[in-house]
């Protein structure tokens, strides 16, 4: 079966004016998400995690706790949790192993 000039010609003007288009999508900037701010951390109930939490922007926040057992220390570090919603669910925790049972130092980090 022999292909038509005309239809070929349709098809290949039909490609070519989607291309600028999809081009200019594809480099549209995204939008930064504003990192979180007002953050705060310290160390939860008898001394077994640390908790962080920020009161504004988007993002994630994690806890970081430094654990210590006698003079054996370890950083470890929570889950990210999306800074979003009621206060007390914007609160992220990092909990010391039985390795190292006493937090002994807090902070956080935070991302977009």
């Amino acid at each position: 079966m022999a292909s038509n000039p005309d239809v070929n010609k349709i098809q290949k003007l039909a490609i070519l004016s989607v291309l600028p288009v999809a081009a200019a999508l594809i480099s549209l900037p995204a939008q930064a998400e504003p990192l979180p701010s007002g953050c705060d951390s310290g160390i939860g109930y008898r001394h077994a995690y640390s908790w962080a939490r920020c009161t504004t922007g988007g993002g994630y926040v994690r806890a970081v706790a430094t654990c210590a057992k006698g003079t054996a220390k370890k950083k470890v570090y929570g889950p990210w949790k999306v800074n979003a919603g009621a206060p007390e669910d914007r609160q992220a925790s990092a909990w010391c192993p039985s390795s190292h049972p006493r937090v002994v130092g807090h902070s956080y980090d935070i991302k977009r």
